[in-house]
């Protein structure tokens, strides 16, 4: 596969448009995001007209959504390209462990300094800015050129700003407006590397970015409406990629019982299950409800408002319990703060496998996503055809009979 920077768009790559008003939707989960990209790759290979217009991503996803918004090549090229960068990442493409010292010593004068962050992300800035052409002042060129050429519609990347606590999401795409709401904001952007890095900055672990006047961190933090940023810009389907395994009620009840008390390391693997990966489910049962609702009304009775078509692709396996399966190795205050609350008896929090940006771990779920891909084929085709789908809660028996 080809490992360089993406190549320039010709007049004609023979590539399909599809249906206005498709979107991606990538949430986050860290190294977890492998898992996206092995699901591409499949509906690339799969289905090689199914361009999709507006791309929507966040954390982790935002990384995954900026790379195809920017690759200007046919879509199955784009997610073979997208799957070459994960298959050579390591972890030290990723970040790099901040001494115990460098951060005690930060913290310790008192101003407030990217150094008292646990991981320093400067590495992952320098591997993107080699995979993703950008201008001078570091804004993704390929973006433009897409929508200019229309290939794209809308690229939306989300974060959180540390002052209002709201979320914000930086939109570039033709004729797309900005939004507020309470707590979530829609704004115009010319999206660069700045927007991906805050997008992806966990609190406390990787450093917060500066956007226009306001710091930025990761966008799941606040992102109760995952599903929003597509909706706000126009999207009619969704084709949304989830890192988080369903559990069955036999699966969750089977649960390990312990009198002792909870760790640090349990309760750290709850709130980050919280954060980051919970809200999707929420949001997609609400709009499931909504979609029942508006289809038993007449079109003129629905207040302007419109069914979404919601086709969500979930792990097969628990991508959190497979991670304790390979070590991961951070050296610094991390490695020192993951050994001093680490108790053997513990099972592996989730939180752990967003860090584990380890090889093995990176190919295992980017097989997972391919094979779970390419066992609900019939209804990734069914979506792209615009056809209803259900959300069947066993993926390998396909059902088309029922819209979400």
């Amino acid at each position: 596969m080809d490992n360089g920077p993406f190549p320039s768009p010709g007049a004609d790559n023979g590539q399909a448009t599809a249906p206005s008003g498709t979107a991606l939707v990538l949430g986050g989960g860290g190294a977890r995001a492998a898992y996206q990209t092995g699901v591409l790759t499949y509906v690339g290979e799969a289905f090689p007209q199914a361009a999709v217009p507006i791309m929507t991503g966040v954390s982790a996803g935002s990384i995954n959504a900026a790379h195809l918004a920017a690759d200007p090549g046919p879509w199955r090229e784009r997610t073979a390209r997208l799957a070459s960068y994960w298959e050579d990442l390591t972890t030290d493409d990723v970040f790099a462990p901040r001494s115990l010292w460098t951060v005690a010593r930060s913290l310790i004068r008192g101003t407030p300094s990217p150094k008292q962050t646990l991981l320093d992300t400067a590495p992952l800035r320098a591997y993107l800015a080699e995979r993703l052409p950008t201008d001078v002042i570091g804004r993704f060129t390929g973006v433009q050129e897409n929508l200019e050429a229309g290939r794209l519609e809308a690229l939306a990347i989300s974060t959180s700003n540390y002052d209002t606590l709201q979320t914000v999401t930086w939109v570039q795409g033709c004729a797309i407006e900005s939004w507020e709401r309470s707590n979530r904001l829609g704004r115009r952007a010319h999206l660069g590397l700045d927007h991906v890095m805050a997008s992806t900055a966990l609190p406390v672990v990787f450093p917060a970015v500066q956007l226009e006047e306001d710091w930025y961190g990761d966008g799941g933090l606040r992102m109760l409406d995952p599903l929003a940023p597509a909706v706000h810009l126009g999207a009619e389907r969704l084709f949304v990629i989830s890192t988080r395994y369903e559990r069955s009620r036999a699966e969750a009840d089977m649960g390990g019982h312990t009198a002792a008390y909870p760790s640090l390391f349990q309760m750290a693997g709850i709130f980050a299950n919280v954060l980051m990966l919970d809200v999707l489910e929420h949001d997609a049962a609400v709009l499931r409800r909504l979609n029942r609702l508006l289809r038993r009304l007449r079109p003129e009775q629905r207040g302007g408002l419109r069914p979404i078509d919601l086709f969500i692709i979930r792990p097969s396996v628990d991508l959190g319990a497979l991670a304790a399966d390979y070590e991961l190795n951070v050296g610094g205050a991390m490695g020192q703060l993951l050994s001093a609350v680490h108790w053997q008896t513990d099972p592996p929090p989730d939180w752990l496998s967003m860090l584990l940006f380890n090889p093995p771990y990176l190919q295992a779920l980017l097989e997972i996503g391919y094979n779970d891909a390419k066992r609900q084929h019939y209804r990734i085709e069914a979506f792209f055809e615009r056809e209803p789908v259900d959300e069947a809660p066993n993926p390998d028996q396909p059902s088309m009979s029922t819209r979400s």
